[in-house]
């Protein structure tokens, strides 16, 4: 008898007669065992003229046999687990509610509180509490996801081009401070004053010194405007801007009157930039508005997000619904029950309705008993005679 494994010449021959496969692999060697060991050294002897007679369907089996290399994936424990998480995209419908990256203390807190305020009595109970509160660990996470996605948009939102967007002067623009794209900056009461000092110093500074060789004997006369600039490029200039002893600038400065000067501009501007924000304030929501649409592939992207969230806030909504109309639904029949339990009589009074049912004329009457001051009625009739 042929075993399974073995080619029966005659019934593939009467199958296969037109087949090209067959004529190579099988009327050649009758008698032939279909593995990879075995097949493999005709595919390479003949690969050329094997594919020139292969059907199309296959050739695809012939490459996919030629080219394989075995198992070439993570083989531990631990790589396969960090494999089966390639496909990762959203997160929304992983079979694990944690993802690699989420810390389980917290997901554990979290589930622990949704339960003590949902406090499920039954099982079903407690699966559906499990259910919302993994959704409403997937719509934390959605939302966390689409904020940073926002993020990653105005992150391509310069100070320099949002300046540009807002038509300011190339030379202020070039200087445009980080806070220039935060429109919910605020700035203090002194500060702002402090600032507006400082840039009134710098106007009359850029009107009336022009040309100057030497700034050691012009800062006298601007003092809290040079102050300020020392303190504000305290961290990333090198030498500082005055002598330890703050009685005049540093050598290094007053041979470099070029350089000062750049620093003068570069300070001056950002005082331009705190004394006239509240006045940009509503032009800089608006332009980055319309920075945020104008992107159109992020925006879909945005709205894409946006829908993930709502869905998933659907869904635990849903969740929530039927979780508390279960435990509605169980207190109505609870409280049925328990009205039902008191209108039945006791057991003591079931065999009343008994006694109530047995006929009248089955009681016998009660006897009429005379008084003891009445006599007979035989009595009664002989004295009368």
């Amino acid at each position: 008898m042929v075993s399974r494994t073995i080619v029966n010449r005659r019934r593939v021959s009467s199958f296969h007669q037109n087949d090209a496969f067959t004529l190579l692999f099988v009327r050649l060697k009758p008698r032939t065992c279909f593995t990879t060991e075995c097949l493999t050294p005709w595919f390479f002897r003949g690969a050329g003229l094997i594919q020139l007679f292969l059907p199309e369907w296959q050739k695809g089996i012939f490459i996919m046999m030629s080219n394989y290399q075995g198992q070439t994936g993570p083989k531990s424990d631990a790589g396969k687990r960090i494999a089966s998480m390639n496909a990762l995209k959203s997160g929304l419908f992983a079979k694990s509610p944690l993802l690699p990256f989420e810390d389980e203390r917290q997901y554990k807190r979290h589930v622990k509180l949704v339960l003590h305020s949902l406090k499920p009595e039954d099982a079903v109970q407690l699966h559906l509490a499990q259910q919302i509160a993994d959704s409403m660990w997937r719509g934390t996470r959605q939302e966390l996801r689409a904020a940073l996605h926002r993020e990653e948009i105005f992150k391509q939102l310069t100070p320099r081009i949002l300046a540009g967007l807002m038509g300011i002067d190339e030379k202020l623009a070039s200087h445009a401070p980080p806070f220039l794209v935060t429109p919910n900056h605020r700035f203090g009461r002194t500060y702002l004053k402090q600032a507006r000092q400082h840039h009134e110093q710098y106007e009359h500074l850029q009107r009336n010194v022009k040309g100057v060789l030497n700034y050691n004997m012009v800062w006298r006369s601007y003092p809290e405007f040079f102050q300020g600039m020392h303190h504000w490029f305290a961290n990333t200039i090198s030498p500082r801007i005055f002598m330890s002893n703050s009685q005049g600038l540093e050598i290094h400065w007053q041979n470099r009157p070029k350089e000062l000067e750049a620093l003068i501009t570069e300070y001056g501007s950002y005082l331009w930039y705190v004394v006239n924000y509240e006045q940009l304030r509503s032009q800089i929501r608006t332009w980055m508005a319309i920075w945020f649409f104008l992107k159109g592939r992020h925006a879909n992207e945005v709205e894409m997000f946006d829908e993930i969230v709502l869905r998933e806030r659907r869904s635990c909504q849903l969740l929530l619904d039927s979780f508390f109309k279960m435990r509605k639904s169980q207190m109505d029949h609870a409280l049925l029950m328990h009205s039902r339990m008191s209108l039945e009589p006791p057991d003591t009074l079931r065999g009343m309705g008994a006694v109530a049912a047995v006929d009248a004329e089955e009681i016998p009457e009660p006897k009429i008993r005379p008084e003891k001051n009445e006599m007979p009625d035989s009595v009664m009739e002989s004295s009368t005679s």
